[in-house]
Parts: C-alpha cells; sequence; structure tokens
C-alpha cells in the first residue's frame, strides 16, 4: 500500500473529494451517527479525532446539538489538514476544532488529556494498529470513551462480469487501500491489549444493487491505483473499471463492504 503522504496533488485531490462526499452520503452518515449517539458526548468535554481526514467527524462534532466542547483533530497528510481548515472555516465551526498534523503512532499529546477519542476509517490504513491503539488509550483519561469505526476491507467484493478479472482487482484493491484489510476482526482483541474494555459493536453491511453509486465512487477513486502502484497492469484496471461503469448504466451493478463500529472505555 502507498500511504497517504506518498500520493501526488492529482490523487489527493480525488482523495479530498471521496472523503467530502463519503461525508454527505445518507448510509455512512447514518453509520456515523449511530456510534457518536453511544459515546454520549460531556457538553463540554474534549475530543480527539484521529487521522481526521478532511475533518468531516470533526466538523460533525463541532455542530452536534448539546455539545459545547472542543474536538483536536490530526491528520499525517498536510494537504489534508490544509483541507480540513478551510471546510470548518467555511462552515462556521473552525474556532471549535483545532487541527494540526501529527503521527497517530506517536501522538505529541500529553497523557489522560481527552474525555473521548474516535478513529474514522483509520486503522486499517496504519502500519501498527496496536501501536496507535496504545497510543489512543494513553491520552485519553481513565473512564473515558474510544470509538473505533472502520470497514473490513476483506470483505469488500464488486460483481464483474469476467470472474477471474473481478478476483485480481479485490485482491488489488485490498493491497491498494489499506495496510491491514481484516484489522477489525482482530480489534476485540487489539483493544484489550491496549487496555480498553469493549462495551458495544454496531454491524453494517453496505450493498449496492441495480445502480452504482457510493460503491462505484469507491472504485472511481482507488481503483487507478492499482495500476499507478504496479498491482495490475493498467489495461487490466480500465477494463474492469469499464465494467463496472457498464453494469451500473445497465442497472446490473453489484458491490458490498461490511462496516463495524467498536466503543471501548479505558480502564
Amino acid at each position: 500500500m502507498q500511504f497517504i503522504n506518498e500520493q501526488d496533488e492529482a490523487t489527493l485531490d480525488r482523495f479530498i473529494k471521496r472523503l467530502e462526499f463519503r461525508g454527505t452520503d445518507p448510509t455512512f452518515v447514518a453509520y456515523r451517527e449511530a456510534y457518536l449517539e453511544l459515546l454520549t458526548l460531556p457538553p463540554t468535554g474534549t475530543v480527539l479525532d484521529l487521522g481526521c481526514g478532511t475533518g468531516v467527524v470533526a466538523r460533525a462534532l463541532a455542530a452536534r446539538d448539546g455539545f459545547d466542547g472542543t474536538v483536536t483533530a490530526i491528520d499525517q497528510s498536510p494537504k489534508l489538514i490544509a483541507a480540513a481548515e478551510r471546510f470548518a472555516a467555511d462552515e462556521g465551526v473552525g474556532d471549535r476544532i483545532g487541527f494540526g498534523v501529527g503521527d497517530v503512532h506517536a501522538l505529541e499529546l500529553p497523557d489522560a488529556s481527552f474525555d473521548v477519542a474516535i478513529a474514522h476509517t483509520l486503522v486499517s490504513h496504519v502500519r501498527e494498529p496496536s501501536t496507535v491503539l496504545a497510543e489512543t488509550a494513553r491520552v485519553v483519561r481513565p473512564g473515558g470513551k474510544v470509538a473505533i469505526f472502520d470497514g473490513d476491507y476483506a470483505s469488500l467484493t464488486f460483481g464483474c462480469s469476467d470472474e477471474d478479472l473481478g478476483l485480481e482487482m479485490e485482491g488489488a484493491m485490498q493491497l491498494t487501500i489499506m495496510s491491514v484489510p481484516r484489522v477489525m476482526r482482530q480489534l476485540p482483541r487489539l483493544l484489550g491489549r491496549a487496555g480498553l474494555r469493549l462495551v458495544a459493536t454496531q454491524a453494517h453491511v453496505y450493498a449496492e444493487a441495480g445502480e452504482g453509486g457510493f460503491m462505484l465512487g469507491l472504485a472511481e477513486t482507488y481503483a487507478p491505483l492499482a495500476a499507478s502502484g504496479g498491482f495490475l497492469p493498467a489495461e487490466r484496471v480500465e477494463a474492469w473499471l469499464a465494467d463496472q461503469r457498464r453494469s451500473s448504466a445497465e442497472g446490473t451493478f453489484f458491490a458490498s463492504c461490511n462496516y463495524y463500529a467498536y466503543v471501548a472505555v479505558k480502564g
């Protein structure tokens, strides 16, 4: 996998567009709101948003009814942080969020300094999930909560008229998009090792059949990286993308992925 800071400007622009689209997709928003409800955010609490991307979750928190606390949002990409600051200012919540560039494997933050920490679609993309979870636990106060939301990307699948090509692309997409595609299956064990006690789990299946929208956008955003990363020849990737576009236009599209939310308490 190529990490975010290894991408070119055009790819990062594509990522920004995808993250913002995903932040407005009704189904994905519902997933986010479902686990946020479990956190019972303290009205004046401190929240850490790890791997914040363009700040979608941070902005949702800052604008949340009944929440007058502060949000600290960290991402390793200066370009994504710049976009996040711009979007937050545009939405009038920039004064409620402190954005910063940082490495979630080694947070430059004090121990026990947050009431809540959130990692939204982060842990499948990092080099060492266990290190990230240990750092997350370190900066959350005793009794504080941690929410982890991500896809089980080993379950990501697309219909394809050429079954062999479909299998090739699914494998290439896993290598392209994430570092640890099965990490959500390991997370109950990893949370305990980090000193976090699992208290709630939510499971979702995002499936599209007939016409592609959310999933077709995922394909358009990430499939080209399978070629640029050297995982598949460009002509194979384009043939697969053409098949996805054609199936969506014909009403025969299919794609699916499982998503999970875990809420844990420190101590």
